[in-house]
C-alpha cells in the first residue's frame, strides 16, 4: 500500500474553507402561512452594476504548492514512512509463505499445509487491517495539515479577488462531472499569482541544522 498520495486527490476536507469565499448564507425566510400559497419575497436587488468578472482557482493545487504545502507534505510523508517500511515487510511475508505453499504444498502432510494456509489467511487479514489503518490516519494527518494552509490562504484569495474586481472565484480542483463546471478560459486561472502571494506574505522558515 501507498500512502504517499497526491494532494490533488486527497484534500477535500481542506478545501471545504473555498466555501467561506464563494458562498454566502440566504437569510431565512418565513414560511407561507398554510392554505394561502403565497410566493417568497424576492432577493433584494443585486448591488454589482459593473459587467461580473469571475477567475478561475485549482485550489488543491494552489495549497499543495506552496511552500507552507510542500514543507508539510515531506514531514507528513518522513512521519508515516516507518509505517509504509512496516506495511511492506508484512507483504513480504506473506509472498513468502504462499511461496512455500506452492512449492511444498504437495509434499506436506494435511495438518502441516492447513496450518500454513490459516497462518498466511492471519496475516493476510491482519496486514489488511493495518493497511486501512495506516491509510485512514494518513488522509487524517493530511488534511488537518492542510486544513492549516487552507485557513492562511482563503484571505490572501479574496483580498486578491477584491483588488483586481473579481466577482466570483470558481474552484475547479475536480474535473467534470464531479465539477459543474465545464468549460473555462486558461486565461483567468490565478493559481499561480495565489502561490506566489501567498508564499510572499508567509515565508517558509529556514531549515534547521
Amino acid at each position: 500500500m501507498t500512502l504517499r498520495s497526491s494532494f490533488a486527490s486527497a484534500l477535500a476536507v481542506a478545501c471545504l474553507a473555498t466555501a467561506a469565499f464563494t458562498q454566502t448564507t440566504p437569510p431565512a425566510q418565513a414560511a407561507a402561512p398554510a392554505g394561502q400559497g403565497a410566493l417568497p419575497p424576492l432577493p433584494p436587488a443585486p448591488t454589482v452594476t459593473t459587467p461580473s468578472k469571475v477567475a478561475i482557482i485549482n485550489i488543491q493545487l494552489a495549497i499543495a504548492e506552496t511552500s507552507d504545502g510542500k514543507k508539510l507534505a515531506d514531514q507528513l510523508n518522513a512521519r508515516f514512512a516507518p509505517k509504509e517500511t512496516e506495511i511492506a515487510n508484512e507483504s513480504k511475508a506473506i509472498q513468502a509463505l504462499q511461496k512455500q505453499l506452492n512449492d511444498q504444498g504437495n509434499t506436506m502432510s494435511a495438518q502441516a499445509k492447513a496450518d500454513l494456509q490459516q497462518q498466511i489467511a492471519t496475516k493476510q487479514r491482519d496486514a489488511q487491517q493495518n493497511s486501512q489503518n495506516a491509510q485512514s490516519d494518513y488522509e487524517n494527518a493530511q488534511a488537518e495539515m492542510m486544513n492549516s494552509v487552507a485557513a492562511k490562504i482563503m484571505p490572501v484569495l479574496k483580498k486578491y479577488a477584491e483588488d483586481h474586481g473579481y466577482t466570483a472565484v470558481i474552484d475547479v480542483s475536480m474535473n467534470w462531472p464531479q465539477s459543474p463546471v465545464l468549460y473555462y478560459n486558461p486565461g483567468t486561472d490565478i493559481t499561480g499569482d495565489i502561490v506566489r502571494i501567498y508564499d510572499a506574505a508567509h515565508p517558509a522558515a529556514p531549515a534547521a541544522h
